[in-house]
């Protein structure tokens, strides 16, 4: 099948999420505010395999006693910095964008912070990495742009795909997705997301959908678009 996911995972203990710790919804509201998406009402819950590629307006917070996820495209796009434009099309180089990445690096500070985006469809694959707020490592490409961030010394969970397959070869051998799933199981899932011998992965999140802004946001709205402002 043709993968997807576009996650941000935060913690301080490495591996953290193979233990499925406990979800709280309430911890997950709070996140939000503090990452500005106070604009995102939680309608529901969700589980990872389910949440990891969210439909446009929609996102998944998970909150945990020591990590939090997020499963957003735009936001997870945020952290490949000046090279985000050739996965979602805008450059994550905006004030917002640079600005929620600093909110979210801030969550566990002395910690570590992975962000992944996958599509196989497109065979476009990426991850970048965070330690102590500082970027580590990224690694990206696409078919019709093959590796075009690859910058920091590679990580332990690339060894068994690069003994294989270069990185520059990767794109070319399609083992991109392979890269993302094993640095995603070894720093964080504890396992790949598509091992066959496996359920679903049971971690639960809370679901958010952008906030209809009601009348008077629509009448503005309108008469921004009539008057060609604001």
């Amino acid at each position: 099948m043709g993968w997807k996911c576009f996650a941000v995972f935060a913690t301080d203990v490495p591996a953290y999420f193979s233990s499925l710790p406990p979800h709280d919804p309430e911890a997950a509201d709070r996140l939000r505010e503090k990452l500005g998406l106070s604009d995102h009402e939680r309608v529901g819950r969700s589980i990872f395999d389910e949440a990891m590629y969210p439909d446009s307006g929609t996102l998944f917070l998970g909150a945990y006693p020591h990590g939090a996820i997020l499963c957003d495209v735009d936001r997870s796009a945020d952290f490949f910095d000046d090279v985000s434009y050739r996965i979602i099309g805008k450059s994550a180089g905006r004030v917002a964008g640079t600005d929620f990445r600093s909110r979210f690096l801030q969550i566990y500070p002395n910690g570590e912070v992975l962000a992944v985006v996958l599509s196989s469809v497109v065979n476009l694959w990426g991850y970048a990495v965070y330690s102590r707020g500082k970027l580590i490592r990224v690694a990206a490409g696409t078919a019709d742009d093959p590796l075009f961030a690859n910058e920091g010394e590679p990580l332990p969970e690339e060894a068994g795909v690069l003994r294989e397959c270069p990185m520059a070869q990767v794109d070319r051998e399609c083992r991109g997705e392979d890269l993302v799933f094993d640095v995603m199981a070894g720093r964080m899932l504890g396992r790949r997301v598509d091992d066959p011998d496996y359920d679903e992965i049971m971690l639960e999140l809370s679901e958010y959908r952008k906030r209809d802004g009601g009348v008077l946001s629509r009448i503005k709205s309108w008469w921004d678009a009539a008057s060609g402002g604001p």
